[in-house]
């Protein structure tokens, strides 16, 4: 009886060893075939989330791997090689075999623009430079005045000799973007800090008054510009500076 047990034992152990053996094999000639078959070429690479960057210049940013085995290609790397671009905030990249890779990115959008020098540095709402121009062009995002920046450089954040003063920007480029009113604003002085100016794009200019109750403000600015809007008011100055609410002057007063 118990001979029995023990040759039901080494039989049922050599068994699984062949099955390991067999699956061992199996696994050792699918890696052989996939890196000399040309099934598992690469024959495209897809492209989401771009909006700005064309599928070019995202290829190109993450490296050409057409025709490369699936199985070579360091996606990490890839994704490494994308973030270098200055336009690119987030990447991923996925393989989708047999023969594709799918990269997904985040984009950084440009949404000021500070003089420097005869030069105009682009950025995005963190302060993050996108790229620097010898002309600017504020038909849809906001010129900066009364700041000071040094030595700006692409893909690092704007350098301001007080950070107080990006940081107020910051708040006001990204709040003004949350209400949908970024597009709306010209420019931005902030060379007085207890009243910074806003310049519309329609011709109404903004007293804003100190940095603080940023949200409050803009709020409340895109409810008055709705309101001047529906009643086609001929509007010419919003004081916030001026008491708790506040002041809308037009060509009536």
């Amino acid at each position: 009886m118990t001979k029995k047990v023990n040759v039901d034992k080494k039989s049922k152990k050599k068994q699984k060893g062949i099955i390991f053996f067999i699956f061992l094999m199996i696994f050792f000639i699918f890696i052989m075939i996939s890196f000399k078959t040309n099934l598992f070429n690469i024959s495209s690479m897809e492209v989401e989330g771009n909006e700005n960057l064309s599928e070019e210049e995202v290829v190109n940013a993450a490296g050409n791997y057409e025709n490369e085995n699936i199985f070579r290609v360091n996606t990490k790397k890839m994704e490494m090689n994308l973030k270098y671009h200055p336009y690119v905030k987030e990447a991923n990249v996925k393989r989708k075999y047999p023969d594709k890779l799918v990269i997904k990115v985040l984009e950084r959008k440009e949404k000021f623009i500070i003089p420097y020098m005869e030069s105009y540095v682009y950025s995005d709402d963190e302060g993050i430079i996108l790229r620097i121009e010898s002309e600017a062009d504020t038909k849809k995002i906001p010129a900066i005045k009364g700041i000071d920046i040094e030595r700006p450089k692409v893909k690092d954040e704007v350098i301001v000799k007080n950070d107080r003063d990006l940081n107020n920007l910051k708040e006001i480029i990204q709040t003004a973007d949350e209400f949908k009113l970024l597009h709306q604003i010209e420019s931005i002085n902030l060379s007085k800090k207890e009243n910074i100016n806003i310049e519309l794009r329609n011709g109404i200019k903004v007293a804003f008054g100190p940095s603080n109750n940023v949200k409050y403000k803009l709020r409340y600015l895109y409810s008055i510009l709705e309101d001047i809007s529906k009643k086609d008011l001929n509007c010419k100055y919003i004081y916030f500076n001026k008491g708790e609410n506040p002041i809308i002057v037009t060509d009536d007063k």
